[in-house]
């Protein structure tokens, strides 16, 4: 009797062993941009969680830090291909990372689903065949940011650029390119300056732009939240009428919160609806958000992991268990077509599309609530 319990016990952990779909997640979970990386982790274990609890098959993310460094992303992302063979890699966060592991994921035939990166690196189908995105990308954002600035009436003399001097802060600088060549205006005309990442060493690059001598009206910045906050801080000091535009990357609130005086100031874009939008996924993400973790505050960083986890379940949810691995991942992705996960739209996959939504939303601060604001709203002096 004793000899039939163990057997049990050991083919019931063995069926339990083949059915964890393992998914892999490489990111900064205590650098500069933890707070992207912790709350993508937490918004795609929490759709996990719920998925878990009716699923035979039980999603499993495996997850390392690499700190914002791309060299402990690339030994990340080899240990999860190799050592923890994991069917494919999920949420992973920052553009520099992406840029050193894109390779090794081509190289191994691994999907890369939903990366929170907005760089263009990531979305050529022809040269990255296995990564496909969520968002927009940075370059889109910052292109029509400019484009409606110019719509506003502000000239290219008057608009200045701020960035993080990297692969991240430079798909947002292409995104400028983009519109000054779309308006057959000089890329010379550009007013661009930069800060080092990793450091809070904004004064250089601001002094640099003050010795153009210009009134600028308004900036974009491209940077994380301390450096981009401190930029904010002192560029007021010598443009106190300037408007400031930020993208996704960025959280709004949390720089805000030390900057409350100038909320009338500073916009953002979005790539995923607000949580006061009345969509069936707002809805899912607040309520699965709560239940694995009710003493966390809900936020779009975490709703994005969220979505990019429902995307995932959504891409191989007719796959039989003992079907699901990397080449047959990437072939339902290459399936998708038309499909509407709860955010009010309809998009696809193709071997010339591997970018899922082409939506961006501009946002404010409000006393100290996010909110929808339409460019007509925003007057430039």
């Amino acid at each position: 009797m004793k000899k039939k319990s163990i057997l049990l016990i050991f083919f019931i952990t063995l069926n339990l062993y083949s059915n964890e779909l393992r998914i892999g997640m490489s990111g900064d979970f205590s650098g500069s941009i933890s707070y992207l990386g912790n709350n993508m982790k937490m918004g795609i274990e929490s759709y996990f969680n719920k998925i878990n609890k009716s699923s035979s098959t039980q999603y499993k993310l495996i997850s390392y830090d690499d700190k914002y460094n791309p060299v402990l992303a690339s030994q990340n992302v080899k240990k999860l291909i190799h050592k923890d063979k994991v069917v494919t890699l999920l949420g992973n966060t920052g553009t520099p990372t992406a840029t050193v592991t894109l390779p090794i994921i081509n190289k191994n035939k691994i999907p890369l689903i939903g990366p929170y990166s907005g760089g263009k690196i990531l979305r050529d189908p022809q040269t990255n065949t296995f990564s496909f995105n969520y968002r927009v990308g940075y370059y889109n954002e910052v292109s029509q940011i400019v484009s409606n600035l110019f719509n506003k009436g502000i000239k290219s003399d008057e608009l200045a650029v701020f960035t993080q001097n990297d692969t991240y802060g430079d798909s947002g600088y292409l995104g400028v390119l983009e519109a000054f060549r779309s308006r057959n205006i000089s890329i010379n005309n550009i007013i661009h300056e930069r800060y080092t990442k990793g450091t809070e060493n904004i004064e250089y690059g601001l002094s640099k732009l003050l010795d153009y001598n210009k009134n600028f009206k308004a900036f974009i910045v491209v940077g994380v939240n301390k450096a981009t906050t401190k930029f904010i801080k002192y560029a007021k000091e010598d443009f106190p009428n300037a408007k400031f535009f930020l993208i996704s990357a960025m959280n709004i609130s949390t720089i805000l919160n030390s900057l409350e005086e100038y909320e009338d100031d500073v916009y953002s874009t979005q790539v995923v609806p607000l949580l006061s939008e009345k969509l069936p996924i707002v809805k899912e993400y607040k309520e699965d958000f709560k239940k694995l973790y009710p003493n966390e505050k809900t936020n779009l960083i975490s709703f994005e992991g969220y979505i990019v986890a429902k995307l995932f379940h959504e891409v191989i949810k007719e796959l039989k268990p003992e079907e699901i691995n990397r080449n047959n991942i990437r072939k339902q992705l290459l399936k998708v077509e038309n499909i509407d996960i709860g955010l009010g739209f309809k998009s696809s996959f193709n071997n010339e599309k591997h970018q899922y939504s082409n939506r961006v939303w501009l946002t404010r601060v409000k006393n100290g609530e996010l909110q929808n604001v339409s460019w007509k709203e925003i007057e430039v002096k």
